[in-house]
């Protein structure tokens, strides 16, 4: 008997760590069939989804994190009350937030979109999210299609605008007091304005008009009973993101 041999100790932990990267996709593809199972045992007691039927059951594949899972869930059909129409929905994919047609999973969105903050290259974030197996053409559309909550923002457009030549980048940080029933509480926000300067047209001698003014901010995003400051990550992040997709800056 050869007990190295048996063991592979050179490779024990390598054929350990690709066992374990194995058994968590099963398991997510396991857990998401057993919600799914959930959801038809108790959708008719749910008052928005109480009129839907079964219609058949699909695989969906979808890219996460651990890699590529493939999981089955129930297609269910209903009779929009507004326009008339059968509709065909997952309710599985309602709960979880995923579109019907979305393959890359949020978890890996979310991790794309973390690295905004830390200056990463596309061939780093990809190297950093090996297991899921992102090209780098996925990557650039995931950031430049991001969009995050409206009332995130200021003065909140879609259009692009033309950046002259200096972008003035302005980041702030402050606690406000508001009303929490009947309790004063303090909270804490982080506030950015990103503008091109004055405008020539509108501004007087006396009153100063600023161009183009947009912004975002965050607002106590960590639980207080943690620490009553916010995460600075998720405020560059969108800030990042409105510069991106909203300003046009020639280089």
């Amino acid at each position: 008997m050869d007990i190295n041999s048996i063991i592979n100790g050179k490779n024990f932990f390598n054929e350990i760590y690709n066992d374990l990267e194995k058994y968590a996709i099963r398991e997510i593809a396991y857990r998401l069939e057993k919600w799914d199972d959930f959801i038809f045992q108790n959708y008719q007691e749910d008052d928005n989804f109480k009129d839907f039927r079964v219609k058949e059951i699909r695989t969906k594949t979808l890219i996460t994190l651990k890699g590529k899972i493939k999981f089955k869930r129930r297609r269910y059909c209903w009779t929009n009350p507004k326009t008339g129409k059968t509709e065909y929905v997952f309710i599985l994919d309602i709960i979880l937030g995923i579109k019907k047609w979305q393959r890359m999973g949020n978890d890996v969105k979310e991790r794309i979109l973390s690295f905004l903050s830390k200056d990463k290259k596309y061939c780093d974030i990809s190297g950093t999210l090996e297991k899921a197996g992102i090209s780098l053409m996925s990557i650039s559309n995931t950031i430049k299609n991001a969009t995050t909550n409206d009332k995130y923002y200021i003065n909140k457009t879609n259009i692009k605008i033309n950046v002259p030549h200096t972008l003035y980048i302005q980041i702030d940080g402050t606690y406000i007091k508001m009303w929490n029933q009947n309790e004063k509480i303090k909270k804490h926000i982080l506030l950015s304005t990103v503008h091109t300067g004055y405008d020539q047209i509108k501004s007087t001698e006396k009153r100063p008009v600023i161009a183009n003014k947009l912004g975002v901010y965050e607002m106590d995003n960590i639980p207080n009973y943690i620490t009553k400051k916010t995460k600075l990550r998720p405020f560059v992040v969108k800030l990042i993101l409105l510069i991106i997709n909203i300003l046009f800056i020639k280089f």
